[in-house]
């Protein structure tokens, strides 16, 4: 009864194919949603056995497993395209080419399902190989503007790179491990990380896969192709988001015991994911167009999860973008409607950017306010402490802690801000309410995130904070964070506490520079279009 899990990846293709013969056009999304609905319900089963009986599913001769990872992420796969489905039931209604939308949306599924499931490294090649495929189609849908196809084509031009590294590394794999079996393959590894590796070719591969993971999850310098894909239908854009570019998340997870050998592909990962986490976050605040600052929030948050696998929380990574995808999913629906919105009413707030690099602020001296900021500015450091002491006192000995703490704080504080109105009469008020959605996100991070740990590692979870290498001590861990809680603090007492009158002069010159710099992207499409002229 168990092996119909197995048949998972198959059942999307199947959606295709029957909607392919289909001439109701309102069949088509009925069929769509009734067979999705069964692999939410396969899907949820399959968790329910794995969990139950603590042991993977394998099937069609252990090319594919429904493992711990499975468990987690096809359920949410599932879900999550049933949600998309119904949404585009309505939103495509009008659009050309209905069928071909569904058709394609079934496909890009399938490869999903595949490439989590797969335990065989040419299955997870040919899933990697479909994926490429039906994104571009899918980005290029409205094949009548120039644009979408261009930028389409950067997409495809990204994608068959990362399918190009994918596949010498999987050559080499089987060459240097002798087997393209994940399951055999991860045991080799695990017994050879008892001793250090200096073989090149070890490190060759694990850079391949990680610079081909980089490339499908937008990773800077390779980021281009997703900010520009906004003239994708919103659903397509939702499941851009939620699901397709976390594909580099999950291929690093069911490669994670490779990584042990190769501290080296951790520590770039890590310096990689820091980069494009700030910088993509400083170019979400100023591009104009709404769903492409939507893109490189995602990239942000990509730099997040590359950061978290650098470090050896693999897990988190895994939680991470789970939270992320259902969060990105429901603004690009929301967006849709914001946009119809925003074309009949011109009276939309002003940016944030508007407010920092051109409106000029008055000085508001409050000694008051201030040490209440820095009182608060030091709880969330000794409520991490308490937190992190209660749930796992080991867990100290790896500079993971200090990400997680970040991460949790700037999620809380970006959160409020995205629906209430801040200024100086309620700052107590606010500075509660952030402190309160700092302390629920920290909870939530670190049970969530250690159950997954224990559920997809085990007691092996610890070797690969070992394997990071990028260890610091606990009172450099602790200067690190009351550095990150001041300045995050400082920061928002500026920029949100306090109301802004209006002001005629002319913004401060050098803000104003980097505003424009920031504002054209630093120039990365500029120098792709001229000197990559391919599409």
């Amino acid at each position: 009864m168990e092996k119909l899990v197995l048949f998972i990846p198959f059942i999307p293709i199947l959606i295709a194919v029957l909607i392919g013969f289909l001439t109701n056009k309102e069949l088509m999304p009925k069929v769509s949603i009734l067979f999705s609905s069964m692999v939410a319900l396969l899907g949820l089963f399959g968790t329910f056995y794995v969990i139950t009986y603590d042991q993977p599913i394998y099937g069609f001769g252990g090319f594919l497993v429904f493992n711990e990872l499975s468990a987690i992420l096809v359920p949410y796969v599932a879900i999550l395209g049933l949600v998309i489905r119904k949404y585009a039931t309505k939103y495509m209604w009008d659009e050309p080419g209905y069928k071909r939308f569904f058709i394609l949306l079934n496909f890009i599924f399938s490869a999903i399902y595949l490439l989590v499931m797969s335990n065989n490294l040419i299955i997870l090649a040919l899933a990697w190989q479909l994926m490429s495929f039906s994104l571009y189609f899918l980005v290029s849908f409205n094949v009548q503007s120039k644009s979408a196809v261009k930028n389409g084509g950067w997409t495809m031009l990204t994608h068959k790179a990362a399918d190009l590294l994918f596949i010498i590394a999987v050559v080499l794999t089987y060459k240097t491990f002798g087997s393209f079996e994940l399951t055999e393959l991860s045991q080799k590894w695990l017994l050879m990380s008892a001793n250090p590796i200096d073989d090149p070719t070890i490190y060759a591969i694990g850079f391949l896969f990680l610079f081909a993971a980089m490339m499908k999850s937008a990773i800077m310098p390779f980021h281009l192709w997703l900010p520009y894909t906004s003239e994708a239908p919103t659903p397509v854009s939702a499941l851009m988001h939620a699901g397709v570019v976390n594909v580099g998340g999950i291929l690093l997870n069911k490669l994670a015991f490779l990584l042990l050998l190769t501290p080296a592909v951790l520590n770039v990962a890590f310096v990689m994911g820091l980069v494009t986490a700030i910088f993509a976050s400083l170019l979400m605040l100023v591009v104009s167009d709404i769903k492409r600052s939507l893109g490189y929030s995602t990239v942000g948050q990509m730099g997040y999860m590359i950061m978290e696998v650098g470090l050896g929380a693999f897990s988190l990574a895994i939680y991470h973008l789970m939270v992320h995808g259902i969060f990105k999913a429901t603004l690009f629906l929301e967006s849709g409607s914001l946009i119809k919105y925003a074309r009949h009413d011109p009276n939309i707030p002003k940016r944030l950017s508007y407010e920092i690099f051109w409106e000029e602020k008055t000085n508001y001296s409050s000694k008051t306010m201030f040490r209440t900021i820095a009182l608060f500015t030091i709880l969330p450091v000794i409520i991490f402490a308490g937190v992190k002491f209660i749930l796992s006192e080991e867990f100290f000995h790896f500079n993971a802690a200090i990400v997680i703490l970040a991460f949790a704080w700037l999620t809380g504080t970006q959160l409020f801000l995205s629906f209430f109105k801040v200024s100086k009469t309620d700052s107590i008020k606010v500075v509660l309410a952030l402190l309160s959605s700092f302390i629920i996100v920290l909870f939530t991070y670190e049970m969530i995130g250690l159950a997954f740990e224990r559920f997809i590692y085990g007691h092996d979870a610890l070797l690969f904070y070992q394997a990071a290498t990028l260890n610091v001590t606990i009172i450099m861990s602790l200067v690190m964070l009351v550095a990150i809680m001041i300045i995050g603090w400082y920061f928002m007492y500026k920029q949100h506490f306090i109301d802004v009158p209006k002001s005629e002069k002319r913004p401060n010159k050098i803000k104003w520079l980097f505003y424009k710099l920031m504002a054209k992207e630093s120039y990365f499409y500029d120098l792709f279009s001229k000197y990559f002229k391919i599409f």
